[in-house]
């Protein structure tokens, strides 16, 4: 197996892999959009904390490895309300998403957007 961090570097164009899963279903809190997507990686938990830990040894602490992200980005705007759909704002963090986060060294990063466009000057 190759270490990512050992392979070549050219710093115009840095080594980098993402792997996206994603809930694009509207109509939903964060903490249950978040609890759809852990369904779907909670029964590889223990495979991606094994990666974590092969590729962020103690050994290697002055270069960066492996990096386990949740990344929640929301836009938000007045048409929901408008149309008289529930609020969706304020979420939080159940006991199985922060132990799956805890398990695989992953941290939580989130974006908020308002996308309410705004009102002309008078």
């Amino acid at each position: 197996m190759i270490n990512p961090r050992r392979l070549p570097a050219d710093p115009t164009k840095p080594f980098c892999q993402v792997w996206k899963v994603v809930c694009r279903e509207p109509g939903l809190h964060v903490d249950e959009q978040i609890a759809r997507v852990l369904s779907r990686l909670r029964p590889r938990t223990d495979r991606i904390a094994e990666l974590m830990k092969q590729f962020n040894s103690a050994e290697d602490e002055e270069e960066p490895g492996l990096e386990a992200r949740l990344e929640v980005v929301r836009y938000f705007n007045d048409e929901q309300q408008e149309r008289g759909e529930h609020n969706l704002f304020g979420w939080a963090l159940d006991r199985e998403a922060i132990d799956f986060l805890a398990a695989t060294g992953a941290y939580l990063d989130v974006d908020e957007y308002d996308m309410t466009p705004s009102s002309p000057s008078d």
